[in-house]
């Protein structure tokens, strides 16, 4: 099977974004259904109750709703995911995929990661580690580019620098 076509690619995103106004509405089924919840709203820091749906892997309603799969959520409290929004990954001693298996267990589901340690250890190859080792991982990874290897001009490290031109392809 050959590339997708641009044209193609256009048609299948607008079927995916119909297709989400349609379950949002209740005119198809959505994906997955969690019934009875009860919900925290971030909006109104109100405990809510209803059915929470879900199409195309996002969260398009809350109400009454009916799905593919449904799982009851009777006595279960659902609530948004934690951002931890500034992490030295590799400070803990773990891969980002085991970092991140742990951070999800406990309700972090986006991480924002300044891999500053290892860039001013490895250099660009710890920058293309921390990226590609997070590719995969069970949360949002955001890779901030580190602003200063090394930290101060009189440090040594064993990388060298990483300057501003190397930092323009991130």
């Amino acid at each position: 099977m050959g590339a997708e076509s641009y044209t193609g690619r256009i048609n299948r995103k607008l079927g995916k974004k119909l297709r989400i106004v349609e379950v949002a509405a209740g005119r198809e089924k959505a994906d997955l259904v969690l019934k009875n919840a009860v919900y925290v709203n971030v909006f109104s820091s109100e405990l809510c109750h209803g059915d929470i749906a879900v199409a195309e892997g996002l969260i398009v309603g809350m109400g009454k709703y009916s799905g593919e799969t449904e799982f009851d959520m009777t006595g279960k409290l659902v609530l948004p995911v934690f951002i931890d929004a500034h992490i030295h990954v590799e400070s803990s001693m773990l891969s980002p995929e085991e970092f991140a298996l742990l951070s999800v267990r406990h309700g972090t589901g986006v991480i924002v990661a300044d891999p500053h340690e290892i860039v001013n250890v490895c250099g660009k190859r710890g920058m293309e580690y921390i990226l590609d080792a997070s590719d995969h991982v069970p949360a949002d990874v955001y890779v901030m580019v580190p602003s200063s290897v090394p930290a101060t001009n009189i440090d040594t490290n064993g990388a060298g620098k990483f300057l501003a031109e190397d930092m323009a392809e991130y």
